[in-house]
């Protein structure tokens, strides 16, 4: 049998150009799929990867092996390209092995969260693995290098002229083991383990979700409230025969131990994290909270003696650290004792390390949900040699996909939107393709299916939809189906449909469906989006008033400010509030200060009738002090251009109202220095919700007639195509 296999594979082998094997597909189909694969994992994995490809095309989707020692990403792109403008299409692909990574840079605001300088850092720090350079093929790139140290990485920056979204044109996905002796093996074992999961029966009704500390800022209602959402995408983890299990980190003193046996249970289909991470641990709890006065003391105690530690490794003085705690919190000098002591350090080591899930604890491990959610930061950082989303896949357990972060991500993400297609007959990588963030990846299998819960075959019937076909679908008793028709009926009619996504809003029960409204009305920023704000900010569901107030305050209208400020007082969700009081410092315009003043005074006035303690609602006022401190800096012409520009990058993530008048006077002015200007003009394209866009537009474009800067011009392309585009996604703006 396994020399048949390598006779009908030869049959169909092929040479193109001078360098690329192309192995065809045995099957035909509507659209098709692609491996690519470096030459040397090819010939050590032959067979794992032959039967790969079979099981895929047993699914009736044609399957190409693509094998080369790739030079560069623009070989695989190519590919890639000839077979999407091909019959049949291509759909979506996976990288196994050693293929080049795209590393992007001047595209952070494609990004969710990711802020790094990039003249302050090294490259190769600074800028964004991505895989996007692949699987959206609008997006255009220069080159700008190669890495001399690390042969994968090649650099690109994102042209002025491309379109600043991402909107995939298909799927992608890697299959990258950490790279040690054992690296083909673990390639080769994995796809021969995904070949045998794909013959079973399997479907999802086993959910995990685990919540860690500092997130989300540990509200209670949005950890409640998101249960509401899961529901209707896993109804069969609610009912009989299923289950749904949902941790809070202070659950359990031994939350640690309970997760990790909680990934071994063999039932499991779906685990979903949501916390902090770095690329080798998952940051899951925080130190015990203490339950009585010893506990209590104990936990300074251990504070203490971990300053004193950090301060020996900075080369500090013990002493004179020792000293100002003491005086700061009043403590004695036995509270100190057993900083470095050997048996306390190991003490101290042990409870350190069992706080969180580490490389090693998944080694010894083996995970059982065939997919792994990885809303945490760097857990996907798959350029690395070790990351954690690849020890759960290439791993002893039976995790067949992981979706995760190349580099750091935003708390307020919708990572389960839309994530109940899988349950309807999408692969993971269809799925996946609505993800559009620069970072977001798919680690492992991206063609694996869940066992379909219904009779009809939903991805199918949709796969050349028509307005009609959605209208239908739109009254469907399903909200994951009514929620990812009103998607496509958008993508069709856009602001056509303004009016019916507010009455959707308005009338349909589901919070999936109505967050898909305000997500499309918030892509539009018509009037429509700005009056259903009024209604949306009092939403029953969490996740919704958390957009909304962000949303608010990003507009920057007076007509806002009260509904801000009784949210940053009112709301019971934790997030919410923290988000209003984030925003309202934004609102900085001497009328929006004076407004949220009163409202402040008039809200606190009526809380004191019921004895409450005004500390409590302390929420600060916008002022313009951390503004006038960066323009002093900006402005004074005897200080350094590098301290300038890092002053200035402070507006990517502060988009004060009030500071668009000398940002413009400073892209205006022809003798400030060109670094300078270009970098207002990119922090003009963080206003894209602003009520002032289309006047930053107007400036910009003014620019641009006049000014002979190249890069100055560059940029402000850019910057206009940002705002008239809209941010990348309308939940992380």
């Amino acid at each position: 049998m396994k020399k048949l296999i390598v006779l009908l594979i030869l049959i169909h082998y092929n040479f193109h150009f001078a360098d690329i094997k192309i192995y065809y597909p045995e099957k035909k189909g509507k659209t098709s799929f692609a491996i690519f694969v470096d030459s040397i994992t090819f010939q050590k994995t032959f067979d794992a990867i032959v039967q790969y490809k079979k099981s895929i095309e047993n699914d009736n989707l044609p399957t190409f092996i693509l094998v080369s020692n790739w030079l560069n990403p623009e070989e695989v792109k190519n590919e890639i390209i000839k077979l999407y403008n091909s019959e049949p299409k291509l759909e979506g692909a996976v990288f196994i092995g050693d293929i080049p990574i795209p590393m992007i840079r001047e595209a952070q605001h494609l990004t969710s969260a990711f802020k790094l300088d990039e003249t302050r850092f090294s490259w190769d720090r600074s800028s964004v693995p991505s895989d996007r350079f692949y699987d959206d093929l609008d997006l255009k790139f220069e080159f700008l290098r190669k890495d001399s140290v690390n042969k994968l990485y090649f650099y690109y920056r994102l042209l002025p002229d491309s379109p600043q979204k991402i909107e995939k044109e298909i799927y992608t996905a890697r299959i990258k083991p950490s790279p040690d002796s054992l690296k083909y093996e673990k390639i080769e074992q994995y796809l021969l383990r995904i070949v045998k999961q794909k013959e079973a029966e399997n479907y999802l009704n086993n959910v995990l979700v685990f919540t860690g500390h500092g997130y989300n800022s540990e509200s209670l209602t949005s950890w409640v409230d998101e249960s509401l959402i899961l529901l209707e995408h896993f109804p069969l983890a609610f009912n009989s025969g299923g289950r749904f299990k949902k941790y809070f980190y202070e659950m359990n003193k031994e939350i640690k131990k309970v997760i990790l046996s909680e990934l071994e249970n063999p039932e499991l289909d779906l685990a979903i994290f949501h916390a902090h991470g770095v690329s080798d641990a998952q940051l899951l709890s925080s130190y015990r909270k203490a339950r009585n006065v010893n506990e209590n003391i104990e936990s300074v105690k251990f504070y203490l003696r971990s300053k004193l530690r950090a301060a020996k490794e900075r080369g500090e003085s013990i002493d004179e650290v020792k000293e100002n705690f003491k005086r700061s919190l009043n403590v004695p000098d036995a509270w100190f004792e057993g900083a470095f002591d050997e048996r306390i350090m190991r003490q101290d080591s042990i409870l350190n390390y069992n706080l969180d899930i580490y490389i090693n604890d998944i080694r010894k491990l083996k995970p059982q949900a065939k997919v792994v959610v990885f809303d945490e930061c760097f857990n996907g950082s798959f350029h690395l040699e070790e990351y954690i989303a690849g020890e759960y896949v290439f791993g002893n357990g039976e995790t067949i996909a992981a979706i995760a972060n190349s580099v750091n991500v935003l708390q307020d993400l919708f990572v389960t939107e839309l994530i109940g297609l899988l349950n309807l007959n999408f692969s993971i990588g269809k799925w996946h393709k609505y993800n559009n963030y620069l970072e977001s990846h798919l680690i492992g299998d991206p063609t694996f299916k869940f066992s379909n819960r219904l009779k009809n075959n939903l991805e199918i019937e949709l796969k050349n939809f028509s307005e009609k076909d959605l209208k239908k679908f739109l009254i469907s008793s399903d909200p994951v189906i009514r929620t990812f028709a009103l998607l496509h009926l958008f993508k069709i009619k856009r602001e056509k449909i303004s009016d019916q996504l507010m009455n959707i809003y308005l009338k349909d029960p589901s919070p999936n469906v109505r967050l898909m409204a305000l997500k499309c009305l918030a892509e539009l920023r018509d009037k429509n989006f700005e009056l259903i704000l009024h209604k949306s900010i009092n939403d029953p569901n969490e996740l919704i008033r958390r957009f909304s107030v962000i949303w608010m305050g990003l507009i920057g209208k007076k007509e806002f400010i009260h509904l801000i400020v009784k949210s940053a007082f009112d709301d019971e969700s934790d997030r919410v509030r923290y988000n209003a009081k984030s925003v309202i410092e934004l609102n900085n315009s001497d009328e929006n200060i004076e407004l949220i003043r009163k409202e402040t005074e008039r809200i606190i006035a009526n809380k004191f009738k019921y004895d409450f303690d005004s500390t409590a609602f302390y929420i600060r006022l916008p002022d313009k002090r951390r503004q006038k401190e960066i323009f002093d800096v900006v402005l004074n012409d005897s200080l350094s251009l590098k301290r300038k520009l890092s002053e200035l990058r402070t507006f990517r993530k502060y988009v004060y109202e009030d500071a668009l008048i000398t940002l413009f006077s400073i892209l205006q002015d022809v003798e400030k220095p060109a670094e300078l200007r270009v970098a207002v003009a990119e922090i003009l394209g963080w206003y894209s919700f602003s009520k002032n866009r289309l006047k930053i537009i107007q400036v910009c474009e003014q620019i641009l007639n006049f000014d002979e800067s190249k890069e100055l011009k560059e940029e402000i392309v850019k910057t206009i195509n940002r705002l008239k585009t809209g941010s990348n996604n309308p939940f992380t703006p």
